[in-house]
C-alpha cells in the first residue's frame, strides 16, 4: 500500500518566456509540470497535492516568487521537509552599483537587477524565514545559449548562471541544502529533442527510484545529489551539479517508489501500471490516429510522456508497439499513463467511439 510523505512541501517555479531575455523554450515549463506531477505522485515521491505549489511563465513574477516563499513559511512547521525548485534564467553581476546573484523572474530588467530579480541574499532571507527542519533548494539555471539575444545594457553582466561565493548564504544552518545544476562557470544543457533539461531530466529519474535503495522507502538528499553528480557528467562531461551545505545529516526528501520497503517481508510491491484492455486493438487504435508513431502530433509528450526514453522503429507501427511495451512496464516519463494517452487523443477525436470504450475500460 503506497504511504504518504505528508509533511513534505514544495514551491515549484518555470520561467521560459521573458519579456527581455532570451526565451528558454518550453523546457522550463515541461521540468517544472514533471517536478510537480511526480512530487505529488502516490507511487513515488508522495507530496500531498495541496502542499505542492506550482508558478508557469505567466503565472511567475517577483511578488509572486516572493509570495509564495512567504507562504511556506507560513504553512510549514519545524517537522517539515521543504523543497524549493526553480528552472529559468539566472544571473551573476560582478561589477556596478547592483553586484549579486539573481533569479530571473519573466519581467527581470538588466538595467534594474535589485528591483526586477530575486538576489541570493534576499532569497535566503526568505528561505531563512521558512522553519521546516529540512529545506531543499534545486536551482536549474542557465541553459544552454540563453543569453544569445539578450536587450539592455549587458556591460556589467558576467555570466548568467546562478551560483558564486554569496549561495554560501542560503546553505547556513542545519537541514539546509542548495544542489545547482552546474558550477558557476558551466551551463546547464537541455539536450536535442529532449523535454527536459538535462539536469531536470537526471532529477525525475532520481526521484522516480534511481537514487540508491536504503531499504527505508525514503529518497535522502545526500544520495540524490550523488546520483545528480555522477549520472549529469556522464551524460554531459561540461556539466557539474553542485552541492552547497553546512549540514551532515542526509534528511529524506520524498518517499521512494511510494514508500515501498523492499525488505520488509508484509509489503507487496504493487506491479507497474498494465493495459488493462487489449493491448493490440490500443497499438491498432493508436496506430491509425497517429501512423508516425508517438511523436506524431506531439502526443507522446502532450500526455506526459518524455519522448528522449523512446526507441522509435523504422515505421509508425512499430514504434508503438515499442512505446505501449515500454508504458506497460511502468516506464516512458514519470507523468503518462495509458489513460492520459487515450484522454489525450480524445481531445483531437472527440466522437472517436473506440478511444470512449477504451477510457471508459481502464
Amino acid at each position: 500500500m503506497n504511504k504518504t510523505f505528508q509533511n513534505g512541501r514544495a514551491l515549484v517555479i518555470g520561467v521560459g518566456k521573458y519579456d527581455l531575455l532570451s526565451s528558454l523554450g518550453s523546457a522550463p515549463i515541461s521540468d517544472a509540470d514533471d517536478v510537480a506531477k511526480l512530487l505529488t505522485s502516490p507511487a513515488h515521491c508522495g507530496y500531498p497535492v495541496d502542499n505542492v505549489q506550482v508558478l508557469r511563465n505567466a503565472e511567475v513574477s517577483r511578488t509572486a516568487i516572493l509570495d509564495g516563499l512567504k507562504q511556506l513559511a507560513a504553512n510549514s512547521q519545524v517537522g517539515d521537509t521543504v523543497v524549493v525548485y526553480f528552472s529559468g534564467h539566472g544571473a551573476q553581476w560582478t561589477t556596478g552599483g547592483d553586484p549579486g546573484t539573481y533569479l530571473c523572474p519573466p519581467e527581470f530588467d538588466t538595467s534594474l537587477p535589485r528591483e526586477t530579480g530575486i538576489e541570493a541574499e534576499e532569497l535566503s532571507e526568505q528561505l531563512n524565514q521558512i522553519p521546516a527542519g529540512r529545506l531543499l533548494v534545486l536551482v536549474d539555471a542557465c541553459h544552454s545559449g540563453a543569453a544569445a539575444s539578450l536587450k539592455g545594457n549587458t556591460e556589467n553582466l558576467t555570466k548568467w548562471a546562478f551560483g558564486g561565493p554569496k549561495l554560501e548564504a542560503l546553505a547556513q544552518g542545519k537541514g539546509r541544502v542548495i544542489i545547482s545544476a552546474s558550477a558557476s562557470e558551466e551551463s546547464s544543457v537541455i539536450l536535442p529533442n529532449h523535454r527536459n533539461s538535462l539536469f531536470t531530466e537526471v532529477l525525475l529519474k532520481g526521484l522516480q527510484g534511481a537514487v540508491d535503495d536504503r531499504s527505508d522507502g525514503l529518497i535522502r538528499v545526500l544520495d540524490l545529489f550523488h546520483y545528480l553528480s555522477e549520472t549529469v557528467p556522464a551524460a554531459y562531461s561540461k556539466q557539474n551539479p553542485i552541492l552547497t551545505t553546512r549540514t551532515q545529516d542526509n534528511f529524506p526528501v520524498s518517499l521512494r517508489k511510494g514508500g515501498f520497503l523492499k525488505s520488509a517481508e508484509n509489503q507487496v510491491a504493487e506491479p507497474p501500471p498494465t493495459i488493462s484492455t487489449n493491448p493490440r486493438e490500443l497499438e491498432e487504435l493508436l496506430a491509425s490516429l497517429y501512423p508516425q508513431g508517438p511523436l506524431d502530433q506531439e502526443i507522446w509528450s502532450r500526455a506526459g510522456g518524455n519522448v528522449a526514453t523512446l526507441k522509435l522503429g523504422s515505421n509508425g507501427r512499430a514504434a508503438w508497439h515499442s512505446a505501449l511495451r515500454l508504458l506497460n512496464q511502468g516506464g516512458g516519463g514519470p507523468a503518462i499513463t495509458i489513460r492520459s494517452l487515450v484522454t489525450e487523443a480524445l481531445s483531437e477525436f472527440g466522437s472517436n467511439q473506440d478511444l470512449r470504450r477504451l477510457l471508459n475500460n481502464l
